[in-house]
């Protein structure tokens, strides 16, 4: 199997947890390392790969249509956003 080196920093104390873990098992630190990530890799994948930025379900189309289908009034909202806006634009 053909090998890239990749440099990786880490904490001083987590590069300690790692070599007591390949202490351990009787790995070398660089081995461990290695298994740590393939062995997380999956776990990692599964709480963070599905590309959603939140935990909470999307809301069903019905309800998201009912909520969207309401126009918001707040027009002294947004001339006060705009009145705040930078002047420095010139007309």
């Amino acid at each position: 199997m053909k090998s890239i080196t990749y440099p990786l920093a880490m904490p001083a104390d987590f590069l300690n947890e790692m070599k007591q873990a390949a202490k351990a098992t009787g790995l070398s630190t660089a081995a461990a390392i290695r298994q740590s990530a393939k062995l997380g890799l999956p776990k990692l994948l599964e709480e963070m790969g599905t590309g959603r930025v939140t935990n909470v379900a999307p809301l069903p189309d019905k309800v998201a249509r009912a909520l969207y289908a309401e126009p918001e009034d707040d027009a002294d909202g947004i001339r006060r956003f705009m009145a705040a806006q930078s002047k420095s634009i010139q007309e």
